[in-house]
Formats: C-alpha cells, sequence, structure tokens
C-alpha cells in the first residue's frame, strides 16, 4: 500500500507541475519573443527578419509555432528591399533537442509566399548570406524533417543579363529521414504559361550552401518530359554542373514566342557540363521526327549574345523535319493569279537573339524528292546574317553544292544563292530546283548565281541579279515542253524520239541576270531532227519572254517547217510565232550554212555529218563557247555558227551529200514557204487555242 501511495503522489507531482507549465505556456504572450527571434535569424544570416503577425504555440508533445505575415530583408545590392515575405508559416518542433541546443523540425508548412532569387553584376545570389559582426557561428540552422508549401511564387532576376523568370508553385511537398540525409521532392507548378511537375531526390539544405550538391529528378515543363542525374558542384553559384540530361516530347513543343521547328516527336540526351557561363552538352544524341543526330552542343553566354555551337552526324536527316518545306512544281503548286512567280510573302524572322556555328553531316540528307548522299552542311550566325558557308553531297551519281548569305535584319532582307551540280541526272536535278516535267538526261550541269530581296519569290525575281549555266547531253524533251516553246517545230525536233518525249543530242543554255533582267548569252540545242540557236531575254520583272530562235533541219523533207521563231508572252501562256522575215532569210541561206558548217559545224561529230576534232563531252558547250569568241555576226545565231566553224579543220563527205539534199529540196522552198507560215500559224492556234 506504501509503494502504490507513493507511485500515486508521484503522477499528481507530474500532473501537478504539467498543468502548471500548460498553464504557464497558455499565459505567456509568444509575441514577446519576435525581437529575439529576429535576433538568432539574423545572427544566422546577416538578414532583418520581420514579424509583423501573432506568433502562436500549439500545445501538445510536438508543440506547433506558427506566424504570419513575416518579410525577410534582400541583399544590400538586391533590386527589392524584400527577398521573402509569406501569409502564414506553421512549424511543428521536437521540444527534448532544445536542451542540447539543436533545433529539429518535423514539418513546415508555408502558404501564400512570394521568393525572389537574383544575382548580381558579379554573378552572386541574394541567396549566399553572411552573418553579421561574425556572431554567425554560435547561431545553429535547424533541421528540417517536411516542407509542405502551397501557392508560392519565386522570381528570379539575373543581374548580368536582366534577364527574368517566374515560377508558380501550387504545390510542393520535401522531405528527409535524418539530418544531412537526402530529400525527397514532389512539385506541382507553372512556369512561362507552361505546367512544370518533378519528383525525385536532391541534395540536403547544407549541400546547397555548401555543394556539391546532388539531384536525381524526373518531370516535364509543358510537352516536355526530362529526367536529370548529377550533381552541381557550387549550387549557390549555379557552377560546376555536371549530370546526365535527356528530354523528350511527342508533340510541337513552344515556349512563349519560342517555337521548335518541326512538329516532333523530339529527342535529345547527354552529359551536361559547364561553369562560368559557359555549358556542353556532349555525346549527345536524339531525333526530331524521323531525323536522327549525334554529336557535341555547346552554349556560352558571347559578349553581345549567347552563341550556340553544333556538331552533329546524322544518318538520316529531313529538312521537313525542321520546318522547311522544298519547293515543288507542278499545275497545282503555283500561283493561283495566273503569275508564273508567287507573291506570297516569305516570314523571315530576325534572327538576332543569339549566333551559331553549326557543322552537320550526314548519310542521307533529303530535302524534295531526291536526297543528297555524303551531305555536308557548314551554316553560321552573326549580328542577324545568316552564312550558308556550304551544302555539299551526291545527287543521285553526280556532285551537288549550295551556299549563300541572308542578312534577317535588313528589310527586305537580301539573299545570295550560290547552286552547282555537276554531272547529276536531269530530273532529279530539276526536280530538286522545283522544275518537274522538262528534261530527262543521264547528266546535266548546273551553276547558278543569284542576289535579290527576299521578301517572296516574286520580288527576288524581280530585283535579281546574277547568271545562269545549264548543259545536258543526251537526253529527252518532255513532249508538254517541246510544244509550249517551239510549237509546230515540234515535228522537226522530235525526229528519233517517242510518242511522250523528243531526243536531245545535247543542249546548253546561259543567262546574265541585272536587275530582274536575264540575258541569254546563248543557247543552243541539237536534237536528231533540228539544231536550234537561242537569244533573246527575260523579264523577271514582269514575267515575259522575248526569245528568237534559228533553227535548222537535218530532214530536207522537213525543211519547210525549220523557220525561225519567236516565243513571246507572259511566262505562263507564252506565245511562239514564225519570224516572216527570218523565214525568207533561213529559206535562202539554208544550202550556204550547210555547205559551208555542215549543219552548224561544231555538232558535226554529233549529227554524223563529217569529221571533225574532239569536241568534248558537250559539242553544244563547245558550239556555245566558239560562238562566243566570235567577233563579229549578223545575228547571235550566226556568232555561235562562225564561231563553231572555227572549232573544225574541215567538215567531210558528209557535208557534200547534204548539199545534194538541199539542192533537190531548195528547187520546192520558195513555193512552200507560205504553207509552212499557214501550218505553223494553224498549229500555233491549236496549241493555245485562240
Amino acid at each position: 500500500m506504501r509503494l502504490k501511495t507513493i507511485l500515486a503522489g508521484l503522477v499528481m507531482l507530474v500532473v501537478a507541475l504539467a498543468a502548471t507549465l500548460v498553464a504557464i505556456v497558455k499565459s505567456t504572450d509568444f509575441n514577446a519573443y519576435k525581437d529575439l527571434i529576429a535576433q538568432q535569424v539574423k545572427a544566422a544570416t546577416g538578414r532583418d527578419l520581420v514579424l509583423a503577425g501573432n506568433v502562436e504555440l500549439g500545445i501538445s508533445l510536438k508543440p506547433v509555432l506558427t506566424v504570419s505575415q513575416v518579410t525577410f530583408r534582400n541583399a544590400d545590392w538586391g533590386s527589392e528591399p524584400t527577398m521573402l515575405k509569406f501569409d502564414r508559416l506553421s512549424a511543428e518542433i521536437e521540444l527534448l533537442p532544445l536542451i542540447s541546443n539543436e533545433i529539429i523540425i518535423n514539418r513546415i508548412t508555408l502558404s501564400d509566399a512570394d521568393v525572389l532569387l537574383e544575382t548580381n553584376k558579379d554573378g552572386v545570389g541574394n541567396w549566399v548570406m553572411g552573418a553579421a559582426g561574425g556572431q554567425g557561428s554560435s547561431a545553429p540552422l535547424p533541421h528540417v524533417g517536411e516542407v509542405q508549401i502551397e501557392r508560392l511564387k519565386i522570381r528570379y532576376r539575373d543581374g548580368e543579363s536582366g534577364v527574368g523568370r517566374e515560377v508558380d508553385i501550387d504545390s510542393l511537398n520535401a522531405k528527409t529521414a535524418a539530418p544531412g540525409a537526402p530529400i525527397q521532392l514532389a512539385l506541382k507548378a507553372a512556369m512561362g504559361g507552361e505546367t512544370l511537375s518533378a519528383d525525385g531526390e536532391i541534395g540536403a539544405l547544407r549541400q546547397f550552401s555548401q555543394g556539391p550538391f546532388p539531384l536525381n529528378l524526373k518531370g516535364s515543363v509543358g510537352a516536355v518530359g526530362f529526367s536529370v542525374d548529377g550533381q552541381i558542384a557550387d549550387p549557390a553559384q549555379f557552377e560546376g554542373i555536371d549530370v546526365d540530361l535527356s528530354l523528350a516530347s511527342d508533340t510541337e513543343v513552344a515556349f512563349g514566342d519560342f517555337k521548335l521547328p518541326g512538329k516532333g516527336p523530339y529527342r535529345l540526351a547527354g552529359h551536361l557540363t559547364g561553369e562560368k557561363g559557359q555549358y556542353k552538352l556532349a555525346t549527345a544524341s536524339g531525333r526530331v521526327g524521323d531525323s536522327d543526330f549525334a554529336g557535341d552542343l555547346e552554349y556560352s553566354l558571347g559578349e553581345k549574345r549567347p552563341l550556340i555551337g553544333l556538331r552533329l552526324a546524322s544518318t538520316h536527316l529531313n529538312s521537313k523535319d525542321f520546318g522547311l518545306e522544298p519547293v515543288l512544281s507542278g499545275p497545282d503548286k503555283g500561283p493561283k493569279d495566273g503569275r508564273a512567280f508567287s507573291a506570297e510573302p516569305w516570314d523571315v524572322p530576325q534572327l538576332d537573339m543569339l549566333d551559331a556555328d553549326v557543322t552537320w553531316t550526314a548519310q542521307e540528307f533529303a530535302h524534295g524528292p531526291y536526297p543528297l548522299k555524303n551531305a555536308s552542311i557548314e551554316l553560321h550566325l552573326r549580328d542577324g546574317k545568316l552564312t550558308l558557308t556550304n551544302v555539299t553531297g551526291n545527287l543521285v551519281d553526280g556532285r551537288f553544292s549550295a551556299g549563300g548569305t541572308l542578312d534577317t535584319l535588313q528589310v527586305p532582307p537580301p539573299l545570295v544563292a550560290r547552286i552547282r551540280a555537276d554531272e547529276v541526272a536531269a530530273v532529279p536535278l530539276l526536280e530538286t530546283m522545283g522544275l518537274a516535267g522538262v528534261l530527262q538526261a543521264k547528266k546535266a550541269n548546273l551553276e547558278v548565281e543569284i542576289a535579290g530581296p527576299a521578301s517572296s519569290l516574286r520580288s527576288l525575281m524581280a530585283g535579281a541579279d546574277g547568271n545562269v549555266m545549264f548543259e545536258t547531253g543526251s537526253g529527252r524533251l518532255e513532249n508538254s515542253f517541246v510544244k509550249l516553246f517551239f510549237a509546230n517545230l515540234f515535228s522537226v525536233i522530235s525526229v528519233g524520239g517517242s510518242g511522250d518525249a523528243s531526243q536531245v543530242n545535247c543542249l546548253v543554255t546561259r543567262f546574265d541576270i541585272k536587275s530582274g533582267i536575264a540575258q541569254s548569252k546563248g543557247l543552243v540545242l541539237d536534237t536528231p531532227g533540228a539544231t536550234v540557236l537561242g537569244q533573246g531575254n527575260i523579264d523577271l520583272r514582269n514575267e515575259r519572254l522575248d526569245l528568237h530562235l534559228d533553227t535548222q533541219s537535218k530532214q530536207v523533207n522537213l525543211a519547210n517547217l525549220a523557220v525561225p521563231m519567236n516565243v513571246t508572252g507572259p511566262l505562263s501562256k507564252p506565245s511562239v510565232t514564225p519570224d516572216a522575215v527570218g523565214t525568207v532569210e533561213n529559206t535562202a541561206g539554208f544550202a550556204t550554212r550547210a555547205a559551208n558548217f555542215a549543219t552548224f559545224g561544231a555538232l558535226a561529230a554529233v549529227t554524223g555529218l563529217g569529221e571533225s576534232k574532239d569536241l568534248g563531252p558537250n559539242p553544244c558547250r563547245s558550239a556555245l563557247d566558239a560562238g562566243v569568241k566570235a567577233e563579229k555576226s549578223a545575228t547571235p545565231g550566226q556568232k555561235i555558227i562562225e564561231g563553231s566553224g572555227q572549232v573544225l579543220e574541215g567538215v567531210g563527205e558528209g557535208a557534200g551529200q547534204v548539199i545534194e539534199g538541199v539542192g533537190d529540196g531548195a528547187k520546192k522552198l520558195g513555193k512552200e514557204t507560205g504553207k509552212a507560215l499557214e501550218s505553223i500559224g494553224d498549229g500555233i492556234n491549236n496549241l493555245f487555242g485562240n
């Protein structure tokens, strides 16, 4: 009975003491300790803490301290006086550790808070804190087991660039098992109008201030999923980044005004390192649409603007995946206003947000119907001026290259483009250039240099300067093209052809372009049925043709159709008419020209009329080159003829055979000339329906 009585007395004593303690705590005005709390915070951080609301303590085995309307002072150099402010904060505190001067907070809940994070011009963050008067070492930092946050706004401002960002956190939960242990994180927020979520593990609070700071997170920003695994050596300065990074999206990606090219899906992964404004994603790999790539990506702040460097290689690279659609030809592809060149405005953005250096190789680069094999692309962007140093590769069995410049800061942006193709099959070459259904040939050569305003295709052509050269060997002209430009001469030209194409022995043409006027430097076309020489100009500004074609039939029975032609009118619907004066000259001079030059001399090796020197791989080009060197002639056609004659020493026996045939046929030419003109006129009416 005595022991039971003693125990009962002890219990009553403890209860009495507890009751007394509760009574004391309840009667205590904790608002009186605001100054003490503020002093302790300043001792630890060197910053002022203002507790404008009440300080309350909920009594239990794990008391809960609640404060409201709190502000925390910013760094002295800060853009605003306050770094942190919130409406309400509650902290559940362990009592026993307080005896040993250790602060353990089981849980902190925070609501309706605003945090400003910023750096100064030297890159120092306002979260870097020091104790005032050297007193900070005596104030222990608390261990926080769990943090729960609702409605938190975090603003960030870069003092060097002036760039600002804002994150609105809807909810955040962070907890750790023990002091110094990793923090488990779950976040839902919004940034730049995009939702943000993250789950994973980051380092302890002391590691954030002292480093290195490990992190292993997965989440998403809008449509982009991400994962990051590694550490930051100095998180306070955001220096010493060393992480594995991956990004992925199955749909289009846009952040405000910034939009990734193409429609996706997108994949990017690599090892990210960086410090002092220099970052590198090494051993990177990824995809954009069906295009793959691997290599290194670099980013640096630069003197005027950020600089991006790409050194990539692809197995398959398609320009469509990056939003670059090829220009295709065809009756349903042109403008709807009856013109040849589209006036649809080109949207050329001002590329002054960053500079870039890009080197990209691809086993296959697709831009249009025919891919470029073993392609190499090099481009540079400086101060808004884009320089395409080169695009090279194999187009079918030939070689293709292109380059140029585009100054995006001028209005309209001036464009300079250079294109060259060597021994490329004509069909893929012309279709790549947007000209389908014209010519089929095994090998063709093309040289183009053009400069003009890049506001639309129509304005580019109207103000163009440059030159064009195109040549090809044996092949076939599509009959739709032949009929359009040669009208009734189709009967002469198509000898040796088929129902849908006319055989070509060789073809070469050159144009010099100045202020939208393309002046012919000569056109030579040789077919089994005839040889055609051309001159004139193309008004690209008004889209009109003014060409003259001198023709020479190789078939005496078709000589009445081999008359000079004028090709005039709009590009979209040209008019082909016989040259009445030239017809008489052609009839009278046919035998003489045939005797002296065996169907234009230099082409004898192709036509089989006589023997000649080696005229090279393209006799048409040899004829044109020789014609350009001729000093004086009656007509540009005769200039080519006279120059062609200089290429050969003799004509051979074939010329005599031609003369004999012409002698028999020439008697009939005078009577047949009128009939020929009538026939050609009827053919033109049938062709164009007028």
